[in-house]
């Protein structure tokens, strides 16, 4: 399993979750000794570097994604100014649009964004790599699961006159369940976030 454990900016749906509650191997190098003429000499040999697997390769790139992910996600909503379409560099429809539209009602009210928030943890729970883009009704891609949490005790969101919009009580942590897709696989710059429902949590877990 991938796992991320570091505290990298960004936010994930983070203020939909505020303004309304309850939103979205290596080894160690071995030593081997051979005996020649009576004289004996130690060689050390080096492990051949290990594959990884499809499967590992894809959880790997779909938990990489989640800081870029929430790095956009807070971009914009901090910058104003910043065109809504950057989102589609992280993100497909569903989540391209629905977090596109929360944006701009955001932005139309005239609130803003301010701080950051930081990513826990992440890691890929579940892998799928069948690939049928032409399967009817609905279209099928490889998905990867990613399970993050994310601290968003740093971030508040002010109106128009500078008052926060965030309740006082609002709980640190969101945990999210990102679904990411390839719908260019094997492309291992296609992956995407197609769906990232969070709920909000005291601890990451809890």
């Amino acid at each position: 399993m991938t796992v991320i454990r570091t505290a990298v900016a960004g936010a994930a749906s983070v203020l939909l979750a505020l303004t309304a509650s309850g939103c979205s191997s290596s080894s160690d190098p071995g030593s081997s000794s051979a005996s020649t003429s009576g004289t004996s000499s130690s060689q050390t040999s080096s492990p051949s570097p290990t594959t990884p697997s499809p499967a590992e390769e894809a959880e790997t790139l779909a938990v990489a994604l989640v800081p870029d992910y929430l790095g956009t996600i807070d971009d914009l909503y901090l910058d104003p100014s910043l065109p809504l379409d950057g989102i589609h560099q992280v993100a497909v429809a569903p989540e391209a649009t629905a977090q596109a539209t929360a944006i701009g009602k955001f932005r139309s009210q005239g609130y803003r964004q301010t701080g950051r928030s930081q990513l826990v943890s992440a890691s890929a729970v579940s892998v799928d790599l069948s690939n049928n883009p032409a399967a009817s009704p609905s279209t099928v891609f490889p998905t990867v699961v990613v399970t993050a949490c994310v601290d968003v005790s740093q971030v508040d969101a002010v109106d128009a006159t500078g008052q926060s919009i965030v309740p006082p009580d609002r709980p640190r942590y969101l945990v999210q369940q990102l679904t990411v897709v390839n719908p260019d696989y094997p492309d291992t710059s296609s992956w995407r976030v197609s769906e990232a429902p969070n709920r909000q949590a005291e601890s990451c877990d809890g």
